[in-house]
């Protein structure tokens, strides 16, 4: 497994989503994992999608010094997580109000909430995405998309916002749709581990592509250091189904060539072999 320093995943599905352009609410988070809308690897749902490959882009790649040694990775940022400026603590209590009445089912107030929030913080993006969710929950899927939209015009660096959207298009049966925002939210944050995995089983599960799949699995095992075993086992029976063993990450640089040494004989003789005996090769240890 390569080398990624901070590769602790934020667990960004779980986030309250409220922050807009001007800062970040600070979210404690309690998952002990990722959490993943889609199921694992299963019996496929879909024919393949005729729209351009894209199962290679925005992809870390592991770098080597001189020597051939590995560089540790270091994953950028998230912009979402960078903005400095401090949500007013008027519009944090107006969300944990108007959260509290959807926890507990009072759809209408909460939503009136929410709505009230867009009016009084028109900087923050997280009342929209609040709202999307009702609008699906309410059988308005075209609400819904506007909505998250709104989102994302209000705030470009929600990278939450783009995976709301894209797992609301998957259980709307809109691949293509979901796929474009996960797409985005990596294009946003190229180091997003979640959007990865998410996009992966979206590409292995719903859209029978599993070789457009098998890059971002391997970007999640590779930004998480590896930590999800359940993951790395996709992995292993993704490449036995593409048969592709080369990694889209990880290619160390070729050895240097052993220099050659004239023989007594003129022959080219190996700088490894041994008086008397034969070159060392892997056959014989």
């Amino acid at each position: 497994m390569a080398s990624v320093k901070a590769s602790t995943p934020a667990a960004l599905l779980v986030l309250a989503l409220l922050p807009g352009c001007a800062g970040v609410l600070p979210v404690k988070q309690t998952e002990s994992g990722p959490k993943v809308v889609e199921s694992g690897p299963a019996e496929k749902k879909a024919q393949a999608d005729p729209a351009e490959s894209s199962g290679g882009v925005f992809l870390p790649q592991q770098a080597y010094d001189a020597e051939g040694k590995k560089i540790p990775y270091v994953p950028a940022p998230n912009p979402y997580t960078q903005q400095p400026a401090p949500v007013p603590p008027a519009a944090q209590a107006a969300f944990a109000h108007a959260m509290a009445l959807m926890k507990d089912g009072d759809l209408r107030m909460a939503r009136k909430g929410f709505w009230a929030m867009t009016k009084d913080f028109p900087e923050l993006s997280g009342p929209w995405v609040k709202l999307a969710e009702l609008a699906e929950q309410r059988e308005k899927p075209e609400k819904a998309r506007e909505y998250y939209q709104k989102a994302l015009e209000v705030n470009p660096a929600n990278v939450n916002a783009y995976l709301k959207q894209a797992m609301f298009e998957r259980r709307q049966g809109e691949f293509a749709r979901a796929r474009d925002a996960y797409l985005e939210a990596l294009e946003t944050w190229n180091d997003f581990p979640e959007a990865h995995l998410n996009l992966a089983i979206l590409y292995d599960l719903y859209m029978n592509r599993p070789e457009e799949a098998q890059p971002h699995y391997e970007a999640y095992d590779f930004l998480t250091g590896g930590s999800d075993p359940k993951v790395a086992d996709w992995l292993i029976e993704i490449r036995r189904r593409t048969g592709i063993e080369t990694s889209f990450i990880d290619n160390p640089p070729p050895e240097p060539e052993v220099p050659a040494e004239q023989g007594a004989e003129g022959e080219a003789v190996s700088a490894d072999a041994t008086s008397g005996g034969s070159p060392e090769t892997e056959e014989q240890g």
